[in-house]
């Protein structure tokens, strides 16, 4: 299959070979395994990186275009990120943060300015074809690296990967209950595998070796390495969901026995991961709970702060900031409850972008000519990370960009070619 690729590889598209490559190198920090300086580029949900890397390219697509082309999200994202700038830069002003931390916090924003390249070269079938399989390659790769990691895990002395503050508190005080590192697996991969999920139903699960096997890959790389309950969730009901759509049009015994086996497979993950949510409800613990109490604090925090929100620098650098955002008990996180957490963040101002940006995925799945299906399981997916997790906090911007690049490109599909090029 790779070899395939390879072939219809135009001489012309090589230097586009490169940039995926060159940026999923950055998205996946080179694997994690060349120390970077900290103070730059330490945490999992830092993403100073690939925000370089996307301003560097958008300004090369600008000097090689000469028209930007806007797009049916191009003003949508262009005010996400005037609300992140405004609102964090007026925070400044309230909170008392440095420059340094106003950047920071606006910085790793700019990675929404992906959407405008990738709107207009991955609407090229080999490109995208390209950004797939390159994705899937390194995909397997990043994840066996990290459940190897996992596997040897024995505590903060046997990390082979550099991993500067990622490590799960309770991985450094329980290292015999293995590995945790929160976020990495989360972003790109939110959508980047339900694209892969479609591709294999699309196949039949025939000749799509490469694809089964990275999405098994991301699946147990969320699994023992994310350890994310929500993300897990998210992804199997997701999947499933484009499973549905596309046999729902045409039932054939072969789609209706492997469609119950999913099917089956996928009810019995999300029981038992949802069952330790249950469990934690009723002994009125554990993080539902802290949900529960986060979401009443945040609404206090987004009506005191209606229009802009409390902006989007580093909160822990102050601590009084840090008292107010995280609550009396310190456990609270804007980015646990959604559009609630989004709402204290960005303000209504915010919120109502986020909003915009939803109704227009919606519309594009309503209007596709082609692939339907993987809109729905985008929709769906979309719909359920807001309860929980919001696609504005830095670590999932990726699938904010990527889910409006998929959404654009069909949209298109039902126009002219140069629908790509038009500003409106």
């Amino acid at each position: 299959m790779t070899s395939g690729i390879i072939k219809r590889i135009r001489p012309e598209m090589w230097a586009a070979v490169i940039i995926i490559t060159l940026f999923y190198l950055c998205e996946f920090r080179f694997f994690f395994l060349l120390p970077l300086p900290d103070k730059i580029f330490a945490g999992s949900t830092n993403k100073m990186m690939l925000a370089m890397f996307s301003f560097g390219f958008f300004i090369l697509f600008l000097l090689k275009n000469k028209k930007l082309g806007l797009g049916y999200f191009g003003w949508p994202i262009i005010f996400a990120f005037l609300s992140v700038a405004v609102s964090t830069v007026l925070s400044k002003f309230e909170f008392g943060f440095s420059i340094t931390q106003v950047l920071w916090g606006i910085i790793p924003y700019l990675i929404l300015l992906l959407y405008f390249p990738g709107r207009k070269y991955l609407a090229d079938k080999d490109t995208m074809e390209c950004f797939i399989v390159i994705g899937e390659i390194l995909a397997i790769l990043m994840s066996a690296i990290f459940i190897l990691q996992y596997i040897l895990y024995t505590g903060s002395e046997s990390t082979f990967l550099k991993l500067p503050g990622m490590i799960s508190d309770v991985s450094i005080r329980h290292p015999e209950w293995g590995l945790r590192v929160r976020n990495v697996f989360d972003g790109l991969f939110r959508v980047f595998g339900l694209i892969i999920a479609d591709r294999i139903i699309v196949k039949r699960f025939r000749g799509c070796w490469l694809d089964i096997i990275s999405y098994f890959a991301i699946v147990l790389a969320v699994l023992m390495i994310d350890q994310s309950r929500a993300y897990l969730v998210t992804l199997m009901f997701s999947s499933i969901a484009i499973l549905i759509y596309r046999s729902i049009k045409k039932v054939t015994v072969a789609k209706l026995l492997i469609g119950t086996g999913a099917i089956a497979v996928g009810v019995v993950a999300i029981i038992v991961k949802m069952s330790s949510i249950f469990v934690s409800i009723a002994e009125k613990a554990g993080s539902w709970m802290a949900r529960v109490n986060a979401a009443s604090h945040y609404i206090d925090v987004g009506l005191d702060h209606f229009f802009f929100g409390i902006g989007m620098a580093d909160h822990e650098s102050n601590r009084e900031v840090a008292n107010y955002v995280r609550g009396i008990s310190g456990i609270y996180y804007p980015d646990d409850v959604g559009l609630i957490g989004l709402f204290a963040l960005l303000g209504i101002t915010g919120l109502i972008v986020y909003v915009v940006i939803m109704v227009r995925v919606i519309k594009c799945f309503l209007y596709a000519k082609q692939d339907q299906a993987l809109l729905f399981g985008l929709v769906i997916s979309m719909i359920m990370s807001s309860i929980i997790t919001t696609y504005f906090d830095r670590t999932r911007l990726l699938a904010l960009v990527l889910t409006a690049i998929v959404c654009d490109i069909n949209r298109c599909q039902r126009w002219k070619e140069n629908e790509l090029d038009n500003t409106n």
